[in-house]
């Protein structure tokens, strides 16, 4: 038996023994009074959770394409999860676990793809690639073109800014990546951010819809605000409105959701990601100080939305760390929310049917609290996430709060979160400016790419809106 599968089991043992007091730990929780984020040197074993997520790059990358699925054994990922494989890389180098030559080959591959990835009709990247080829695929991995996520393309925005910053010399291949989309289809004059669909997979009806909702909508505009996009009414945190849960008013977003792609749920992943990577600031904002921020409404929200969590526990015993995740069972995938519909902690399938038998502990989410909020509650939270994992494969998404089983969906996504996460530990905000003038600068000083809507300050187009659901 390898000392890896012993401390597994050891593991194990740990959260057996810690489903079983959770009632009890509950008299030895302090309420946070404030937010305090976790900072420092990483401790062995938070090096060893670094490593068990990033075993899932060391065994899903293909070597050929240098991609790698959103899942073990499903080749398909998003724009999405392809930004978590590059904050995994990086937190990879600059935690240790891999020299600068590795992180070099890895990351050349990535962004020499983006180059020459194929676009959905010569415009954008499209909602689904394969890792096997490098071709857009559908989410079966068959051959399909099938549109864009504005969500997606935010958040790969992010990850490119954050490697040119750290990495200039990646920056001219990042930028020309860049300027071979087509803004116009992203951006309307007033900053709403728009993703497209076939309707009914019907290749002659393609809609464009208002992408995003409170929370999801202010993070990912952060990527285009990153780029010189006006992103006036994406980072508007107007309309919404409040339900208060154990005392604390939880915001939701109050358009009503008109179509299938804007549910307005409240869920953990973008409140963390808002927070280890922009620390909570306006784009552009080179503040260092990780107790202050310059966008302070997100941080408000964040700490609702870790409050109402700490809460939860606090009067009913059950661990809660919630959000949008994998599932190893039909349907899949689920809305795990803090708030759903207007209703506290529903668990919803992505047509809005409730599965509160799939609710769950997710990991990610547990650790994301747990760094950025230092409280008895995100200790015991973490106690329990650093357990659930496959020994050489990765950290599962979490577990079923109903059975107290592991939900043993293990996800590229997920990982490629709890890798920053730790590096956020290390390091604190994860956008760090370089103050160097990049490919991207000097072109737009004296050019323009009008077709493109680029620079977007200058020629953001108006689109047609179209509804979902006409």
């Amino acid at each position: 038996m390898s000392i890896r599968v012993i401390k597994y089991i050891f593991a194990l043992s740990i959260l057996i023994v810690l489903l079983g007091s959770a009632a009890t730990c509950m008299a030895g929780i302090k309420p946070a009074t404030r937010q305090i984020p976790r900072q420092g040197p990483l401790t062995e074993r938070e090096i060893e959770w670094a490593k068990t997520a990033w075993s899932y790059f060391q065994n899903n990358v293909n070597p050929e394409t240098g991609l790698a699925g959103a899942q073990p054994n499903y080749s398909p990922f998003t724009m999405w999860d392809l930004s978590a494989h590059m904050a995994a890389i990086l937190s990879a180098n600059e935690l240790g676990l891999i020299d600068d030559k590795e992180f070099d080959s890895r990351i050349r591959k990535i962004i020499s793809w983006l180059n020459v990835m194929e676009l959905f009709r010569g415009d954008l990247p499209n909602q689904f690639y394969s890792a096997d080829n490098g071709a857009m695929v559908d989410w079966s991995n068959q051959p399909g073109a099938l549109g864009w996520s504005a969500l997606d393309l935010g958040r790969l925005l992010i990850w490119l800014r954050i490697i040119k910053e750290r990495h200039p010399e990646y920056a001219e291949q990042i930028d020309r990546a860049v300027m071979r989309w087509n803004w116009t289809k992203l951006m309307d004059r007033n900053g709403t951010m728009f993703g497209a669909s076939y309707y009914q997979r019907d290749e002659n009806n393609l809609i464009h819809y208002a992408e995003g909702r409170l929370g999801y909508e202010e993070y990912a505009a952060r990527g285009f605000g990153l780029w010189g996009a006006d992103t006036t009414a994406a980072s508007k945190i107007h309309p919404y409105s409040t339900v208060t849960i154990y005392g604390v008013p939880i915001p939701f977003d109050a358009r009503d959701p008109e179509n299938e792609h804007a549910p307005n749920f409240v869920v953990t992943e973008n409140f963390v990601l808002d927070g280890i990577e922009h620390n909570w600031d306006l784009p552009e904002n080179h503040n260092t100080n990780i107790y202050k921020h310059t966008d302070p409404m997100q941080a408000k929200f964040a700490w609702a939305v870790y409050k109402a969590q700490e809460g939860r526990f606090l009067n009913t015993g059950i661990l809660t760390a919630k959000t949008e995740d994998a599932v190893d069972q039909a349907p899949y995938f689920v809305y795990d929310t803090i708030l759903g519909h207007g209703i506290p902690y529903a668990t919803l399938s992505h047509e809005g049917k409730a599965m509160p038998e799939l609710a769950c502990l997710n990991t990610k989410a547990a650790l994301g609290l747990w760094v950025l909020f230092k409280s008895d509650y995100t200790d015991l939270l973490a106690e329990v996430a650093s357990t659930m994992f496959e020994p050489g494969k990765g950290f599962y998404v979490g577990r079923y709060e109903k059975t107290g089983k592991i939900n043993r969906a293990i996800t590229m996504n997920g990982n490629g979160v709890i890798m920053e996460i730790l590096l956020y530990k290390a390091q604190g905000k994860l956008l760090k400016y370089s103050n160097k003038k990049s490919y991207w600068n000097k072109f737009f000083e004296n050019n323009s790419l009008p077709s493109k809507a680029l620079p977007p300050w200058k020629y953001q187009p108006y689109i047609t809106i179209h509804k979902y659901d006409p």
